[in-house]
C-alpha cells in the first residue's frame, strides 16, 4: 500500500487541476481511497496526532459550517475534497515511521527535479507550442501574452508564480539528497527562468530558516544565499526599468493591493460563515493572491483561526522537539519547506491548487513525525 501511496505523491504536481480537472477527480478518488486502505490495513499509530486534534476538528467544524451556510453549495461540496483528503495526507504524514519520510522527501525531490526538467525544456523548445495555441484560440490576454514573450516558465502548472512556489518549497528538501549538486542545478536554473520575485523571495526565507534551524551555515550555504540575492536583485532590476506596465513591480504590488481590499469588504459582508468554499469571486481576478485572505473570506472567522492554530501547533512542537531530534538536517529541511510554501501563499494562491498544496499538506504531517534521539 505504501508504494502505491508513494508514486501517487510521485504523479501528483504533474495533474494540473484547472487544466484537467476530470483527471484531477479521479485521482483524488483514487488517493483517498488508498488513504483510508493505508489507516484500515496498516493501523498506524496516532500518538502524533495528540496535539493537533482539537485544531482539526475545529477546522473540520469550520469546513461544515461553510458548505452548510454556502452561497452554492454544490460549489462548496465539488471544493471540499481539497481539504480532505489535504487532511488525511496530514495524518498520514503523521504516522510515517522515520525510514518512511526519507522516502517520501526522495519522491518530492525527484518528482521535482523532473518538474524542473520540464521547465528548463519549456524555456527553450516548448514557447512555439504555446504561441500556436494562443493563435489558433485568439487567446490575447496580457499576463499570457507576456509569459511566452519574457520566456517565463510555467509547465506543468498554470502560472510562473505557481511553479516558482512549488520549486521553492522543494529546494530546502534538496539539501538532503546524497547528490545535492545535481539537484539543486535544475531546481535552481527552473526557479529562475520563471522570473517570480515572489516565488525567489520565499526560496530565500526557506534556505534562510533552514540553515537557521540547522544550527549551521557552510561556505556553501552561504553561496547558495548571496547567489539567491543577487538572481532576486537581478529580476528585480529588469522588471523596473521595464517599459511595459504590467510587468513592472510596482504594478504587481497595486494589483494584489486592490485584490486585498476587495477581498476584505466580502470578508466584512460574511464574518462568520465566509461565503462557502469554492465561491470566492472577484470582478478581476478568480484568487485573492493571498490565500488566508481567501480562506478567511470563503470559510469565516472560524476557518481561519483554527486553520492559522493549526499551522502554530504543528511548527511550535516540530521547533521544540528539533534540538533533541536524530535527524535534525531532516527535520529543518522539512520545515523550511513548509515555511516557503506558507510565505508564497502571502501573496498567491497554490493553497487552492491541490497539485502543490496536497504535497504541503502531507509535508506538514510529516512535521509531527519527529523522532527523539535516544538518551
Amino acid at each position: 500500500m505504501l508504494s502505491v501511496l508513494l508514486i501517487l505523491i510521485f504523479i501528483r504536481p504533474f495533474i494540473s487541476s484547472l487544466a484537467f480537472p476530470y483527471a484531477n477527480y479521479f485521482y483524488s478518488i483514487l488517493l483517498a481511497t488508498c488513504l483510508a486502505g493505508w489507516v484500515i490495513f496498516k493501523k498506524p499509530s496516532f500518538k502524533n496526532l495528540k496535539t493537533v486534534v482539537y485544531p482539526l476538528l475545529l477546522f473540520s467544524l469550520a469546513l461544515i459550517i461553510s458548505v452548510s451556510f454556502s452561497q452554492n453549495r454544490l460549489n462548496s461540496l465539488s471544493e471540499l475534497y481539497k481539504y480532505v483528503t489535504g487532511m488525511l495526507l496530514l495524518i498520514f504524514g503523521a504516522t510515517l515511521a522515520e525510514k518512511n519520510k526519507k522516502q517520501i522527501v526522495n519522491i518530492v525531490v525527484y518528482s521535482g527535479i523532473i518538474i524542473a526538467l520540464l521547465a528548463i525544456y519549456q524555456y527553450f523548445f516548448g514557447f512555439r507550442h504555446v504561441s500556436e495555441y494562443l493563435t489558433r484560440h485568439n487567446i490575447t490576454s496580457d499576463f499570457t501574452l507576456d509569459y511566452i514573450q519574457r520566456r517565463r516558465v510555467f509547465f506543468p502548472f498554470v502560472t510562473p508564480n505557481i511553479l516558482a512556489g512549488y520549486l521553492a518549497m522543494t529546494i530546502p528538501l534538496a539539501l538532503l539528497n546524497r547528490y545535492k549538486t545535481f539537484a539543486l542545478l535544475p531546481l535552481f536554473l527552473a526557479l529562475f527562468l520563471t522570473k517570480s520575485l515572489g516565488g525567489l523571495l520565499s526560496a530565500f526565507l526557506a534556505l534562510s530558516a533552514y540553515f537557521y534551524l540547522k544550527g549551521k551555515i557552510e561556505k556553501r550555504g552561504i553561496i547558495l544565499l548571496t547567489s539567491l540575492l543577487l538572481i532576486i536583485g537581478i529580476v528585480f532590476g529588469l522588471r523596473w526599468i521595464t517599459g511595459k506596465q504590467h510587468i513592472h513591480p510596482i504594478f504587481s504590488a497595486t494589483m494584489r493591493l486592490g485584490y486585498w481590499q476587495d477581498t476584505l469588504k466580502i470578508i466584512g459582508s460574511y464574518p462568520l460563515t465566509g461565503v462557502g468554499l469554492g465561491n470566492f469571486n472577484l470582478p478581476q481576478a478568480r484568487y485573492a493572491h493571498n490565500s488566508y485572505l481567501q480562506l478567511w473570506a470563503e470559510t469565516g472567522v472560524l476557518g481561519i483561526t483554527s486553520f492559522l492554530w493549526l499551522i502554530f501547533v504543528i511548527f511550535k512542537g516540530a521547533i521544540l522537539r528539533l534540538k533533541n531530534s536524530s535527524e535534525i538536517k531532516q527535520n529543518a529541511a522539512l520545515l523550511a519547506a513548509c515555511s516557503a510554501f506558507l510565505a508564497h501563499n502571502f501573496i498567491d494562491f497554490s493553497f487552492f491548487l491541490p497539485e502543490v498544496s496536497l504535497i504541503w499538506w502531507m509535508l506538514y504531517g510529516t512535521c509531527l513525525a519527529t523522532k527523539e534521539r535516544k538518551e
